[in-house]
């Protein structure tokens, strides 16, 4: 009889550093696979081509639709010395002030900067579905429409976040928070300089978490995106602290002028899309863990494969913490017990993480050691168990359904392949070949 693990309560997935190596392992060589380097070019340059397009926009609905004060939106924006080597501020948002009404010129002209900044956006798109491949599910004539409805979200959302901090910024120079300001000019400065430096990363975060949950359009949970928008984020900041460290970027106006404030912000710019990549393809790796981890585990190389390569994907991928940690899966069966009897109708399949097991056909003996499948003909030719699996000692498995197993064939072709020279390899061993029907 079959001993498992009994637990009424179905137990979490721990994250182990096993498990973690495997992640990261999963996220860089599917980085590079996926070329995203280079689509974070795509996404840089046209984040460069939306920018000005895109503050603009921004500008009209904060003075023109929510009423914001010029000098508070003028103040609000300045924090950032780079947006003034591009834009007049002053003059730009004083001119849109003093238009009263809304003329032709204005809806032309906005319909003008929304086709300029959709560049970025179709770039957007085009990295999100090559990460996410088949999973990114979108209908036909549906990537205008999302294109179009992004733009208007970011920038409605981040006009509304600028709205909610220049109102702050207004309320802090109200009579009654000067005296607090006179009494105690540390702390409001310290609150005031916290709020500055930290609004645009939680800015920042809310646009890369809304990226992630519905932009992959694999409906991932809020949790599972928590983590890598966090991430991004962190990296981010880190990256622009060590650039400070390195590069005097005033030293540079005086030579180069503006263009030394176009190449560090494109620098930049890139590394954020390509660290906001990476971790999206780390939200694709965490999303469908386990189908990558049971497709890693089809084709590890064998103990004969004694290439670095080999012996590395072996000590990481050998022992999967992740499969281990839920319960219903793990099988733990006592030496000489049986795992399926020769005649059994069942299509399961197996794969033995300790000990060993022993394969009995009517004139063939084999053995499975740790590390190995077995069972996955009967799954694939639907057929009776045409052998005797028995434990030759303590063993561990993890039992793998047949869903499960045609969802592993779907999405990776080197697994189909494989299982389909296992088939080939059992029809001509044991079901024979002779020189008039050979196989």
């Amino acid at each position: 009889m079959k001993t498992k693990q009994n637990n009424t309560q179905q137990q979490s997935h721990s994250l182990t550093l096993v498990t973690l190596l495997q992640s990261l392992y999963f996220s860089i060589v599917f980085t590079s696979a996926n070329d995203l380097i280079s689509y974070a070019a795509a996404c840089a340059f046209g984040f460069m081509f939306s920018f000005i397009p895109i503050v603009m926009m921004i500008l009209v609905i904060l003075i023109r639709f929510l009423h914001a004060k010029p000098e508070a939106v003028t103040a609000l924006l300045n924090f950032n010395s780079m947006i003034s080597n591009f834009i007049n501020l002053d003059t730009l948002v004083q001119s849109i002030h003093q238009i009263k009404k809304i003329t032709n010129f204005e809806i032309i002209l906005s319909i003008t900067i929304i086709w300029m900044s959709r560049r970025f956006f179709i770039s957007f798109v085009k990295s999100m579905k090559r990460i996410f491949k088949k999973n990114y599910r979108v209908q036909k004539g549906m990537t205008f429409v999302l294109i179009v409805a992004g733009e208007a979200s970011v920038t409605i959302l981040m006009s509304i976040l600028l709205f909610i901090f220049a109102t702050f910024r207004t309320i802090i120079k109200l009579p009654i928070l000067k005296s607090l300001v006179m009494h105690y000019p540390s702390l409001m400065d310290s609150f005031t300089n916290m709020i500055v430096t930290t609004f645009p990363l939680i800015l920042m975060f809310i646009a890369v978490l809304l990226c992630y949950k519905f932009g992959s359009r694999t409906n991932p949970t809020l949790i599972q995106c928590i983590f890598p928008a966090l991430g991004c984020i962190f990296t981010f900041w880190g990256f622009k602290k060590i650039m400070k460290l390195f590069i005097n970027i005033n030293r540079y106006n005086y030579v180069y002028g503006v263009l030394s404030n176009v190449v560090v912000l494109l620098l930049e710019v890139y590394f954020f899309f390509f660290i906001f990549l990476f971790f999206a393809q780390y939200l694709f790796v965490n999303q469908f863990f386990e189908i990558l981890i049971l497709s890693e585990l089809y084709t590890l190389p064998s103990r004969e494969d004694i290439s670095p390569k080999g012996i590395f994907k072996r000590l990481i991928f050998i022992r999967p913490d992740y499969l281990l940690h839920i319960q219903d899966k793990v099988i733990r069966i006592k030496k000489g017990e049986y795992i399926y009897r020769l005649g059994e109708n069942s299509t399961d399949s197996y794969y033995l993480s300790k000990g060993t097991v022993r394969l009995s056909r009517p004139n063939t003996l084999s053995y499975i050691s740790n590390g190995m499948f077995f069972g996955e003909a009967a799954c694939m030719l639907e057929e009776i168990r045409n052998e005797d699996a028995i434990a030759e000692t303590d063993v561990e498995l993890v039992k793998i359904p047949e869903e499960l197993f045609f969802s592993i064939l779907e999405h990776n072709p080197t697994v189909s392949r494989k299982v389909l020279s296992q088939i080939s390899s059992y029809f001509s061993k044991f079901y024979g070949r002779n020189d008039e029907y050979p196989l």
